[in-house]
């Protein structure tokens, strides 16, 4: 019997000339996947007092097979559970996700920066290269509104509140976008800042507007339970100075002065 081959691996026969120091992979526009994590994140953008920022890039995370076995052992254990025994359409409840995060370098600034740098404070690096560490929950927030688990949502706005870029000469933001498995998930609408696990039976804690929120957050409490697999690059560019020159010059016939 054939084994199945992560998409995300590069093992995977899609992805020949990737590896370690080559972990971004582009996908173009006009690509279906593109189009699924673009209106994703156009569809997540739910503050409406935040304006809706236009995605550049998205580029799909590479990872060795030996990272992404565990998270399909994890899969496998979730699927055996009985709280999921009658689900047949996404049987582990997987659900693309938003991540936002630290990045302290020009990863994916442009489409010639796709090394990671070796900054420990660039939370965004460390997350592509080892996933993610629930050792980290509360390195960055130190509320944890539903105590010490890895942080998601299906709000992009939301996860856009937690990036920061920490080299000052970046235009663009970027969120992670990871594969969840959200199994049988136990849902509040109150804060339970001491959980360390979900209650018995249930695979991750849903966050539901109402009450203590005001967006959906998800939270798992295994790593194995996620791995990182799409980035996305938005925001605005500042008009180039350029540019704007070029638009004066036209409009009144004369050159401008530098």
């Amino acid at each position: 019997m054939s084994t199945i081959i992560d998409e995300f691996s590069f093992d995977h026969p899609e992805n020949k000339g990737y590896g370690k120091l080559k972990r971004l992979k582009p996908v173009f526009r006009g690509e279906p996947e593109f189009s699924t994590i673009e209106n994703k994140f156009y569809k997540g953008w739910k503050h409406q007092k935040k304006a809706k920022p236009r995605v550049h890039a998205v580029f799909k995370i590479l990872s060795p097979d030996a990272t992404l076995k565990p998270y399909h052992r994890y899969r496998g254990r979730v699927l055996a559970s009985p709280a999921l025994r009658n689900r047949t359409k996404n049987p582990v409840n997987e659900q693309l996700l938003f991540h936002g995060t630290n990045r302290y370098c020009k990863l994916v600034e442009d489409s010639t920066r796709t090394r990671l740098c070796q900054s420990s404070k660039c939370y965004l690096c460390c997350v592509i290269r080892n996933s993610f560490d629930i050792k980290r929950c509360g390195t960055k927030n130190k509320f944890r509104r539903f105590g010490t688990g890895i942080y998601t949502t299906a709000c992009s706005s939301k996860a856009d509140d937690y990036t920061k870029n920490g080299d000052e000469t970046t235009q663009l933001r970027v969120l992670l976008v990871s594969r969840v498995v959200v199994g049988n998930p136990y849902k509040l609408r109150e804060n339970a800042t001491s959980l360390t696990e979900p209650p018995c039976g249930h695979h991750s804690v849903i966050g539901e507007p109402g009450i203590d929120l005001n967006y959906e957050e998800t939270v798992v409490y295994d790593n194995d339970a996620i791995r990182p697999a799409y980035l996305v690059v938005y925001g605005d560019r500042p008009e180039s100075k350029s540019k704007f020159h070029s638009l004066i010059t036209t409009l009144f016939k004369t050159p401008v002065a530098s």
